[in-house]
């Protein structure tokens, strides 16, 4: 059964993640229009809602986010590229759900 609604796209976007007085930096390497996956080696706990700023080229996005998983380090052979927080987007700005539409269109 596939747990996506939507099809992820590959993206390369810098990100810092709001927790707290902390600010936690980060990589987007795929979003779509309910989640993306944030490359850091940084634990959150499961169902945190945090604020996430994101960078796509000149334009920035205040995303609301809910970490739904934590993918860390362990006694196995992962590489470094598949730590990181799968997020679900809370109240859909919509700059961002332009930006996935956009995307989308030249994909």
């Amino acid at each position: 059964m596939e747990r996506r609604s939507h099809e992820r796209l590959h993206v390369n976007y810098q990100v810092r993640l709001f927790y707290g007085n902390m600010v936690y930096t980060g990589t987007v390497t795929n979003l779509s229009e309910n989640g993306m996956f944030i490359r850091t080696m940084m634990k959150f706990p499961v169902n945190l809602a945090l604020i996430t700023v994101l960078r796509a080229g000149e334009r920035i996005f205040k995303i609301p986010i809910r970490i739904k998983r934590s993918v860390l380090p362990g006694n196995d052979s992962k590489k470094m590229e598949e730590f990181g927080l799968g997020v679900q987007i809370l109240n859909h700005p919509v700059e961002y759900m332009e930006l996935v539409s956009e995307m989308r269109a030249l994909s």
